[in-house]
């Protein structure tokens, strides 16, 4: 990744986060961090906060260079690839590459993971699967809140 508009981007696709989340959490705008991730804002005096709050290097999300991640003691990142056997998303017409989908679980390493038997993910996606489609049913028939005369 040769610019921090690059950088920016990856970490916080990687991080889970999306430019509103990030906006928040760095106590920014969302347009700075789209200005930042489009690279029509070339420097930012904001970096160091927005390393902290992707948990990268400062130095790596500025310049490029030195490891990306913080040392984390006793908690490997250094696996965050998907899980063997999943299937990659076809490339762009515009042959840029898809940015990959950030692990989903903070707390479940891909290693974690990845240890369990192919039964045992079977068992975990219908879980999760269940669950999705269940918080979905629940949304859909909640009534809509009215609105306060004001």
């Amino acid at each position: 990744m040769k610019t921090f508009s690059d950088r920016l981007k990856h970490a916080r696709l990687l991080r889970g986060h999306t430019q509103k989340a990030l906006a928040r959490l760095a106590r920014l705008s969302q347009s700075a961090i789209g200005s930042y991730e489009t690279g029509l804002r070339h420097s930012s005096r904001s970096a160091r906060k927005l390393a902290q709050v992707l948990k990268v290097e400062a130095e790596w999300l500025e310049t490029g260079k030195g490891p990306m991640e913080l040392p984390m003691g006793g908690y490997d990142l250094s696996d965050t690839l998907p899980a063997t056997g999943v299937a990659e998303s076809p490339p762009r017409p515009s042959g840029r590459p898809r940015p990959m989908a950030p692990w989903p679980y903070p707390n479940i390493s891909p290693a974690q993971f990845e240890s369990l038997t192919a039964d045992e993910r079977i068992v975990l996606e219908a879980m999760t699967l269940a669950f999705i489609e269940k918080s979905t049913q629940v949304r859909r028939s909640a009534k809509p809140r009215a609105r306060k005369a004001g």
